[in-house]
């Protein structure tokens, strides 16, 4: 039966149509593939790519910001840069409803884990970025809990969309300056710890300026968790001003 409907309808990739060179569980063909940029060479900090964003070599493979004050978190880990074709799957993925984009994205995540990831340092908990309820109503899924849930099964690790809420319904962050995000994203969270975390992963499709994930890991560590860990999809190339 299974021969039959591949014959009938068989598998695409999702970027360009194709059916030659499937990659990546037959989600996209190869040549798709590698028009994906990949993070190679990141701050060892916040995961910003160096290569544009700070052309001259910083020591121990920080980016200028961290090379002066570290961030909240303890690191962030990201696979690949926030551009294109990766920025319109996501961005269909959200705004569009295009849920076939999640698996291929989490898959994607999956296959590029480093080995280090959680091997000396496995958290208690992963917490997807939430979502204010009338977003969440809105757009009728959580991307990033959308994203993360293959990943957590994968690596055998929990999931909590409980204990952290959005409770300030604040604007799209798109289009803001990083002063404005900030101030946009104040306060934005709440947190009940009462699962006594200690070492706790947020996860986020895509990080920017990191505004969010900085308030939300300051959210955490006043609830008393001693380590938190960035997870995201996808670090835009160049600080936003």
């Amino acid at each position: 039966m299974q021969k039959i409907l591949n014959f009938l309808y068989p598998a695409r990739c999702q970027l360009c149509g194709s059916t030659d060179a499937l990659t990546q569980s037959r989600y996209l063909c190869l040549p798709c593939t590698c028009d994906i940029r990949r993070n190679s060479q990141a701050c060892s900090l916040c995961a910003i790519p160096l290569a544009h964003s700070y052309p001259q070599k910083i020591p121990a493979g920080l980016c200028g910001p961290c090379t002066q004050s570290a961030p909240a978190y303890d690191r962030c880990w990201s696979p690949f840069i926030y551009a294109q074709p990766l920025e319109w799957m996501i961005q269909e993925l959200k705004f569009n409803a295009r849920l076939n984009f999640a698996p291929l994205l989490s898959h994607l995540m999956i296959n590029n884990l480093p080995a280090d990831l959680i091997k000396n340092n496995k958290p208690d908990i992963i917490i997807p970025m939430p979502l204010h309820p009338r977003r969440l109503k809105q757009r009728g899924f959580n991307q990033s809990h959308l994203l993360i849930k293959p990943i957590a099964k994968y690596l055998s690790l929990l999931i909590d969309i409980n204990s952290s809420q959005r409770i300030r319904d604040t604007e799209h962050q798109t289009g803001k300056s990083a002063k404005q995000r900030k101030l946009n994203i104040k306060n934005a969270f709440s947190f009940n710890n009462k699962p006594a975390y200690q070492h706790a992963v947020i996860f986020d499709d895509v990080i920017t300026t990191g505004s969010s994930v900085l308030e939300l890991t300051a959210t955490l560590k006043r609830a008393g968790v001693k380590r938190v860990d960035i997870w995201c999809l996808a670090r835009a190339e160049k600080l936003i001003k």
